[in-house]
């Protein structure tokens, strides 16, 4: 799989969870156990999320410093 296509996929990963994120968000719990649930998935994906995000800062910086090599031997 291409760089490029990893970090495609990483990024609508990152657009679904975002989605996901803003809806349980405005959700509104109804009494302890909802309160508790809301908070468990809240936590659940902001954890995904940080580490999808993680993921394609480090995808980026490899295709950028494959780049960076590139133009360096083309010179």
């Amino acid at each position: 799989m291409d760089i490029n296509e990893k970090i495609l996929e990483l990024k609508v990963e990152e657009q679904t969870l975002q989605q996901e994120l803003s809806d349980w968000k405005s959700k509104t719990p109804s009494g302890n156990m909802g309160k508790w649930h809301r908070q468990a998935k809240l936590d659940s994906i902001n954890d995904r999320l940080g580490e999808i995000q993680k993921q394609i800062h480090f995808h980026d910086s490899i295709y950028l410093s494959n780049e960076i090599y590139k133009q360096s031997n083309t010179i």
